[in-house]
C-alpha cells in the first residue's frame, strides 16, 4: 500500500445536505398537519424555495463571517479624544443575515398574511427552517415579534386603545409598522430588557426606575417621521440585554408607585448637533437615547449576537398599559419569545439530524472480516439515529402545536368544517385557546429546549471527531456551532426550573388555574376521541394519566408540589406528546408514524414492548424512522 500524505490517500466524500422541506419527514408531516389544504396550496412552493435559500452558499458565507467577525465597541466605546460614543460594530455577515431575515418576513408573516389562526403555524414552520442558518439573528427577531404583539394588543383592543392619547397612539402605530415591515431598510428589531444584577428571571428586585417628566422641548426620536420622545425618564442598569443593535426596546422599570411597569423606548434619538466622521454637520443625525453600553458579554455560544450590560441615564420612554402592571404587560412578549425558543430548539435539532442522516449515507466503517459497510447498514448506528428521530418527532409536534394554539388564541377559528379531521381535533375552542396557550408555552419551552440540547449533542457525536470540529471551512456541517448556540435555549426566557415553577403557579392560580386545567383536559379528551386511521393501543390511557396529574395538582399545596415541579411538567408534557403522536399517525395511518407513536409509549413504559423481530426487519424499521420514504434507497447487507 502506498503511504498516504497531505494530498493523497483516502479522502471522505462530503455528505450532501438536502432541502429539509423535503428531506425532513417530521417537518413535512407538521406542515400538512397544522395547515389547511387551501393554505398549503398557496404557500408550499414558497416554503420549499425557502428551504433551498437557507442552505445557499451566500447564507453560509454570512454565517462564517458573523462567527469570525464578532460584534465590538469601536475604540472601546470612545473616540480618539476620549469622549464617549458607544458605536457598536457588527460584521457584514451579521448584517446580511439580519437583512435576509427581515426581508423574508419571518416576523411579518405572523401579522401581514391573510391566514388568520393559521398564520402562526405558517410563520413558525418557516422559522424552523431558518433558525440553524441564521447565526442568532433570530434572537432579535423573537423580541421584535413580542414587541409587535404587545403594541398590536394595545392598538387593536377597543378597551386598551381608548386609554391611549393621540400622540401615544401615533408613536405606537409607527413603531408597530417598523416592527412588522419586510423592508430591511425600514424594519426594526427589538430588545427586551428585564435582567438585572439582582436576579435573572426574578424581576421583583428591579433597581431601574422611571420618573414621569414631560418636557415641552424634549426633542424627537425621529425628525424624519416627526416622532416625539416619551414623557418618562428611565435610569438604571440592565445586566444582560441581547439584541443590543436593535432600534427599539421593551423594558421594565419601577415607578414612584412602587410597582413594575412596562415601557417602550427607541434606542436612538435625533441629534441636531450630529457630525459626520470628518466633523461636518450631519442632517438627521442621531445618538443613543440615554443608553451607554458598559461592555459586551463573552458567552459560551451565540457569539455573533451582541449582548451587553447597559447603563441607562434619562432614557426617554413611553408607558405601555397601566402603571404597576408591568409583569402582566411583558408577559405578552415572553409568550412570543418562549415559542420562538421552542421552535429554534427543534430547528437546531432538525438540522443536526439532517447532517447526521447525510453523513450516514456516505460514511463507511469496518464490518468485520475485511468488509466495509455504510453507516446506514449499521444496525447500531441506525438504532441510535432512530431514537433521536423518534424524540424529535414528538418535540416538533409539541412545538408546532403550541404555535398553532397561539394563532388560534389571537384570531379564533370561525368554522372547522373545512379542516381535516386531525386539524379539527387539534383546534381548541375559543373558550379554551387563551388559557391553553398561557400554560402550554411554558411547558413546551421547558420540555423541548431541555431535550433538544442533549439530542443535538448525540447528532454531533454520530459524526465522530468531525462532528466536534468547528467546521467553518464547510459551514453546513458545523453541528458544533449549532450545539453551542442551542445550549442557551433552556436558559434564557426562563430556565427549566423557572418555567416549571411558572407552570405550577399558573395551574394553581385561583381563577386562571381552573381554566387552564379545563383547557388541557379538553384537549386530552378530544385527542383520544379522534377517529383516526390507527387503533388505540392496549394499555394506553392518557385520560387516566391526566386525571391522576390533575388530582395531584389540585389537591396538593403549591409548597408541597414545588420540589416536584419538573416531574409534574414532564408528566403533563408526556401525555400531550403521546396524543399528538397518536393524532399524527392517525391522520393517514402512516406505518412509520404509527411505529414512532408506539416506540414513544414503550420508552415511557406505558405499554408492553412488542416482540422482537429479526435483525434485518428491525434495521429496516429503524431506517424507515430515520429516512422516512427514502428508506427504499437502503439495502442492508444482512
Amino acid at each position: 500500500m502506498e503511504a498516504s500524505g497531505a494530498d493523497k490517500g483516502f479522502f471522505q466524500k462530503p455528505p450532501v445536505l438536502n432541502n429539509q422541506f423535503y428531506d425532513d419527514v417530521a417537518f413535512q408531516r407538521c406542515f400538512k398537519l397544522f395547515l389547511p389544504k387551501d393554505i398549503i396550496r398557496q404557500v408550499e412552493a414558497e416554503v420549499a424555495t425557502l428551504g433551498d435559500d437557507v442552505l445557499s452558499d451566500e447564507v453560509f458565507s454570512w454565517i462564517t463571517d458573523a462567527e469570525r467577525n464578532k460584534p465590538y465597541l469601536k475604540g472601546s466605546g470612545r473616540d480618539v479624544f476620549g469622549q464617549w460614543k458607544g458605536d457598536l460594530v457588527t460584521g457584514e455577515g451579521w448584517r446580511g443575515l439580519q437583512n435576509f431575515g427581515l426581508s423574508r418576513g419571518f416576523v411579518a408573516a405572523g401579522y401581514d398574511t391573510k391566514y388568520g389562526p393559521f398564520a402562526r403555524a405558517y410563520q413558525f414552520l418557516r422559522i424552523q427552517l431558518w433558525t440553524p442558518s441564521c447565526a442568532n439573528v433570530g434572537c432579535p427577531s423573537a423580541m421584535q415579534d413580542g414587541a409587535a404583539r404587545l403594541l398590536q394588543t394595545h392598538l387593536m383592543s377597543p378597551e386598551l386603545s381608548k386609554c391611549l392619547t393621540d400622540t401615544q397612539r401615533r408613536v405606537f402605530e409607527n413603531a408597530f409598522q417598523h416592527l412588522i415591515s419586510r423592508d430591511a431598510s425600514y424594519a426594526w428589531t427589538s430588545g427586551q430588557w428585564m435582567t438585572e444584577r439582582t436576579g435573572g428571571s426574578d424581576v421583583s428586585l428591579t433597581e431601574t426606575t422611571a420618573i414621569h417628566q414631560p418636557i415641552s422641548d424634549l426633542g424627537l426620536a425621529s425628525k424624519i417621521e416627526d416622532i416625539p420622545l416619551g414623557p418618562w425618564s428611565i435610569s438604571g442598569f440592565k445586566w444582560f440585554s441581547s439584541a443590543t443593535d436593535s432600534r427599539v426596546t421593551v423594558l421594565l422599570a419601577r415607578t414612584s408607585k412602587g410597582g413594575l411597569s412596562t415601557f417602550i423606548a427607541p434606542m436612538y434619538k435625533h441629534d441636531p448637533h450630529a457630525l459626520t466622521a470628518t466633523g461636518q454637520s450631519k442632517e438627521n443625525g442621531e445618538k443613543l437615547n440615554g443608553v451607554r453600553i458598559q461592555r459586551l458579554k463573552n458567552k459560551s455560544g451565540t457569539q455573533s449576537l451582541p449582548t451587553a450590560e447597559l447603563v441607562l441615564e434619562d432614557m426617554r420612554a413611553w408607558l405601555v398599559g397601566q402603571e404597576g402592571r408591568g409583569i402582566q404587560e411583558i408577559a405578552n412578549v415572553l409568550t412570543l419569545t418562549r415559542v420562538h425558543s421552542s421552535v429554534s430548539a427543534v430547528g437546531y435539532l432538525g438540522r443536526g439530524l439532517a447532517i447526521a442522516r447525510a453523513y450516514a449515507r456516505v460514511r463507511e466503517v469496518g464490518a468485520g472480516r475485511g468488509t466495509r459497510m455504510k453507516l446506514t447498514e449499521s444496525s447500531l448506528h441506525m438504532r441510535t439515529l432512530s431514537k433521536i428521530s423518534c424524540e424529535y418527532r414528538g418535540l416538533m409536534l409539541l412545538s408546532m402545536f403550541t404555535s398553532y394554539v397561539l394563532g388560534v388564541s389571537e384570531h379564533g377559528v370561525s368554522s372547522t368544517s373545512s379542516l381535516s379531521p386531525a386539524l379539527e381535533t387539534l383546534t381548541p375552542s375559543k373558550q379554551h385557546a387563551v388559557p391553553l396557550v398561557r400554560v402550554v408555552t411554558q411547558l413546551t419551552k421547558a420540555y423541548v429546549c431541555k431535550a433538544s440540547v442533549q439530542l443535538l449533542f448525540s447528532c454531533m457525536e454520530s459524526l465522530g471527531g468531525v462532528g466536534y470540529l468547528a467546521n467553518e471551512e464547510q459551514e453546513y456541517l458545523n453541528i458544533a456551532r449549532l450545539h453551542r448556540d442551542c445550549a442557551v435555549l433552556p436558559i434564557w426566557e426562563g430556565t427549566t426550573d423557572v418555567l416549571s415553577t411558572d407552570f405550577l403557579r399558573a395551574l394553581k392560580h385561583p381563577k386562571g388555574g381552573r381554566e387552564a386545567l379545563d383547557a388541557l383536559e379538553d384537549f386530552v379528551r378530544r385527542g383520544i376521541a379522534s377517529q383516526g386511521k390507527i387503533p388505540q393501543p392496549q394499555g394506553w390511557d392518557p385520560l387516566e394519566a391526566w386525571k391522576e396529574l390533575r388530582q395531584r395538582i389540585e389537591s396538593e399545596s403549591l409548597t408541597d408540589l414545588m420540589g416536584d415541579a419538573r416531574e409534574v411538567l414532564w408528566g403533563v408534557a408526556d401525555v400531550l406528546v403521546s396524543i399528538l403522536l397518536f393524532i399524527d399517525a392517525g391522520s393517514d395511518g402512516d406505518q412509520v408514524s404509527s411505529d414512532i407513536f408506539l416506540r414513544f409509549l414503550e420508552t415511557k413504559n406505558v405499554v408492553t414492548k412488542r416482540e422482537k423481530v429479526s435483525a434485518k426487519e428491525q434495521l429496516m424499521r429503524d431506517i424507515g424512522v430515520v429516512y422516512g420514504s427514502t428508506a427504499s434507497d437502503m439495502s442492508p447487507k444482512l
